[in-house]
């Protein structure tokens, strides 16, 4: 397909989220990775890049977005067989065979659950792991995406959740790190508000995980998605196509430099 061309696609599904968030499903029949992302666009209003997070074997396109802008703000009043554009998918997503049949510990905080959804459900699918831990923060117990799959997930993994305010357990999802036993031997999967990383990875780093088996999914800065317009630099790297999904040893560097890039 054209890159720079978006495709026509009618919206076939809507489901409200509280907190000014929805999703989103359109028909669209896109090969893709989990941790990709597409642009989406709306004529005469605007563009912007979002996650896909349903999974690969599902042969469905959904994303879900939280109202903060121009562009979101319309997308907001649509509904079923409406028409939107988009592009894609772009991106790196995750190195799916090397994580194959390890021990993983998925950390989510906030909306950051949105690219991660996409992995878990896919290996959840297809058996493509040893062990499984998910730990999720949010900042209250509604705010919390998804919480009829979580229940399907506990039959997989161990399921942690924390908010930072109601709820069973109290606090910020770093402080799920030593309840989950972390033992050294994991691959860590990372995405969430900027706050969140440097605290999340030294735990991990502190629990023995090396830092070429921590993966951050680095979204916030992107904008045009080809590496054109230059919004999403980081050092030498171009977010939108070296990433959004890097080894924490490659973007060590940067993320102590600039702890709120991300």
């Amino acid at each position: 397909m054209n890159i720079y061309l978006p495709k026509k696609t009618e919206i076939i599904g809507v489901r409200a989220f509280p907190f000014n968030k929805k999703l989103f499903i359109i028909d669209a029949n896109l090969h893709f990775i989990p941790g990709q992302f597409i642009e989406l666009s709306i004529p005469g209003i605007g563009e912007f890049p979002v996650s896909i997070c349903s999974a690969p074997y599902e042969k469905k396109v959904e994303f879900c977005i939280k109202k903060m802008g121009r562009v979101t703000s319309y997308l907001f009043k649509l509904n079923k067989k409406d028409i939107i554009g988009y592009r894609g998918p772009f991106g790196n997503g995750f190195p799916m065979n090397e994580l194959k049949n390890k021990d993983i510990v998925v950390i989510a905080g906030g909306i950051g659950i949105l690219p991660l959804r996409s992995f878990i459900k896919e290996i959840i699918h297809n058996n493509d792991f040893n062990t499984l831990k998910i730990l999720y923060g949010a900042k209250e117990p509604d705010d919390m995406l998804f919480r009829d799959e979580i229940k399907k997930w506990r039959r997989h993994a161990m399921v942690l959740e924390i908010f930072e305010k109601g709820g069973g357990r109290t606090g910020l999802v770093s402080d799920l790190i030593n309840e989950a036993e972390i033992e050294g031997n994991e691959y860590a999967i990372v995405c969430g508000p900027p706050a969140m990383f440097v605290p999340v990875i030294k735990k991990l780093i502190k629990g023995g995980i090396e830092e070429d088996k921590i993966f951050l999914s680095v979204e916030r800065r992107m904008k045009c998605g080809i590496g054109k317009c230059g919004h999403c630099i980081a050092g030498s790297y171009y977010v939108c196509i070296d990433g959004p999904i890097f080894r924490y040893s490659q973007f060590k560097s940067i993320l102590l430099q600039y702890p709120t890039f991300i």
